[in-house]
């Protein structure tokens, strides 16, 4: 486990150009966000949503790039940016059916928890607590199984199977290597908690320090994206 968190700390050239890549998009997309309106059916919210639609579409095809080209990397080979995100094109409806499935999924779990609590409200003590454990356990195992696709995008790039075939490997390496990845995921939770929290403190008082702290963001998610398809491919050799 050293070795592979080590290996992801140790940045090439080319990483860090897409660290850069990655900054430019933050600072952006921080910076054309508008404020949102209190009436959602005005022109303003429209135009927020459809910010937030093309903003996510770009994050998607950006990330996927990103993970082609650390894919390629990794396996010795060097292309230049421009191949990288011309050849990443091909995953990006791949894995943005998957955050559309995993987002209508969540959407279904949290819409059945919300019903659920409404009727906590008008009913007994003992009631409540039967409702509420029955609400706990009704969502703990597709909440599971949904953890267990979150290795899907990487698989995805990584290798180059369709969606499905790629949730249905992503539940048997997770559940395989559940421990080690639950290693992973604090030490990352750690360090991206770490920088969004002095993101949080210097957001709009000091323009160098936010700056400093979303090129370190842009470190760290390429770092993260390494660590992750590093172990994927070390244990499924």
């Amino acid at each position: 486990m050293k070795d592979i968190i080590k290996n992801g700390f140790m940045l090439k050239k080319k990483e860090i150009y897409l660290s850069f890549i990655i900054f430019v998009y933050l600072v952006l997309s921080s910076s054309i966000i508008p404020q949102p309106d209190s009436n959602p059916v005005s022109r303003k919210s429209i135009f927020i949503s459809e910010v937030f639609l093309l903003l996510f579409l770009l994050e998607n095809y950006l990330t996927v790039s990103i993970y082609y080209g650390i894919n390629q990397f990794l396996q010795g080979c060097y292309p230049t940016l421009s191949e990288i995100f011309r050849k990443g094109w091909r995953f990006f409806s791949r894995v943005l059916w998957y955050k559309v499935l995993a987002f209508f999924f969540l959407l279904i779990v949290s819409s059945f928890c919300l019903s659920m609590i409404e009727l906590v409200k008008e009913s007994s003590l003992l009631t409540a607590g039967l409702i509420t454990t029955f609400t706990i356990l009704w969502i703990s195992f597709p909440v599971y199984l949904l953890l267990l696709t979150l290795y899907t995008p990487f698989i995805i790039v990584s290798d180059d199977i369709p969606l499905f075939t790629a949730m249905k490997t992503s539940m048997v390496f997770i559940r395989n290597n559940l421990k080690d990845i639950v290693l992973l995921l604090f030490i990352f939770f750690l360090l991206w908690g770490f920088a969004i929290f002095f993101l949080k403190l210097y957001n709009e008082k000091s323009f160098v320090l936010q700056g400093c702290v979303l090129y370190f963001l842009s470190l760290l998610e390429i770092i993260t994206i390494k660590v992750f398809l590093v172990f994927y491919k070390g244990e499924v050799k």
